[in-house]
């Protein structure tokens, strides 16, 4: 996720860890779970500009961005005003009123009828969390927009936010209609609707429940690592490549090339590097990872650390919560065995 944010107010008691016992293999749903309200901004799109101007003012920080940074149509300070200027008003309307923009719309209408499924698993797996750490939070609400292609899974006005034009699919016809100079070809590749929900926990986690260990190579993977492990007993109903953005092929470039990239790590004496320009091509996008060749998937970084972490869980069967405390980053690692 490009800008986790913050999607509901949690504070999270660490005291509660020691006297939390969960299962790692399993997280038990705590009673009903109750969704979030959903706003569908993308819909509101349809009305004329004074409606959808009244409809925005209620989320000031998401209208900020997306008026400046999403459309570029001008200065944030233009915006937030009971009555929008004329001239501000008719740079909205010709956005609003484009034909290619109703017809992308259009599209995201007929994608998404309606977001239940998304809003029931994203419950569910922050219901999951609530279960595991003890603690309540507000079932506040999910807010889908159109981002005109920049922003997936965003934190604005404390809602969570989802650009549903980022998930229109790899093989729509809109998606394929976007220049690569503007829309890379290995981002319209992930632009997948089956990675909403682990997009949206994967991002919740990384800003409510940090796993900073340290800057050098090893500590990002065990970083990463807890957070991939956490979000896979929060999401057990997820297809397990999802989780990574992957697809099948590339979960099992992993699984087949684990100890290859282990020993090149090894090999290159990276292991404890702190330069993050030498090393960053492990977590960052992109169409493969830079030196493990175009067979191989992005975020391989996320994945390894994903592994040893989970070696570490089935060998100590510690509960989740001492895996997450624990910050000795050699002991993780002694009971590491890449496959």
């Amino acid at each position: 996720m490009k800008k986790t944010t913050k999607y509901c107010q949690i504070i999270i008691l660490f005291f509660f860890f020691s006297s939390c016992k969960t299962n790692n293999k399993e997280i038990k749903l705590s009673g009903n779970v109750e969704t979030f309200e959903v706003i569908r901004l993308d819909q509101v799109l349809s009305k004329n500009i004074d409606q959808v101007h009244e409809v925005y003012l209620n989320y000031p920080e998401l209208y900020k961005n997306f008026y400046t940074n999403m459309i570029r149509a001008g200065e944030k300070e233009e915006i937030l005003v009971s009555k929008l200027p004329k001239e501000t008003a008719d740079k909205l309307k010709l956005f609003i009123n484009d034909s290619i923009i109703s017809n992308i719309l259009e599209e995201v209408q007929l994608e998404f009828p309606d977001f239940k499924y998304y809003n029931e698993e994203i419950s569910k797996g922050l219901n999951r969390y609530e279960s595991l750490f003890g603690v309540s939070y507000p079932k506040n609400k999910i807010g889908t927009f159109f981002s005109l292609f920049n922003a997936d899974v965003h934190e604005f006005d404390s809602i969570i936010w989802i650009g549903l034009d980022m998930y229109l699919g790899p093989k729509n016809e809109i998606t394929n209609l976007i220049p690569t100079e503007s829309l890379p070809q290995y981002v319209k590749n992930k632009m997948d609707k089956k990675y909403i929900v682990s997009d949206v926990i994967f991002g919740y986690l990384m800003t409510h429940n940090p796993q900073y260990m340290g800057d050098d190579l090893l500590s990002k993977l065990l970083s990463y690592g807890k957070t991939a492990y956490l979000m896979n007993l929060l999401l057990p109903d997820e297809d397990p490549e999802n989780k990574f953005r992957y697809n099948s092929s590339e979960l099992k470039w992993c699984e087949e090339n684990e100890k290859y990239i282990w020993q090149y790590i090894i090999d290159q004496e990276i292991l404890y590097e702190k330069d993050f320009n030498k090393i960053s091509y492990f977590f960052n996008p992109g169409p493969f990872t830079k030196n493990f060749g175009k067979d191989s998937p992005a975020y391989i970084g996320i994945w390894l650390g994903y592994r040893i972490i989970q070696d570490y869980a089935k060998k100590t069967n510690l509960d989740i919560s001492e895996i997450l405390n624990e910050k000795n980053s050699q002991k993780i690692l002694s009971t590491y065995e890449p496959k």
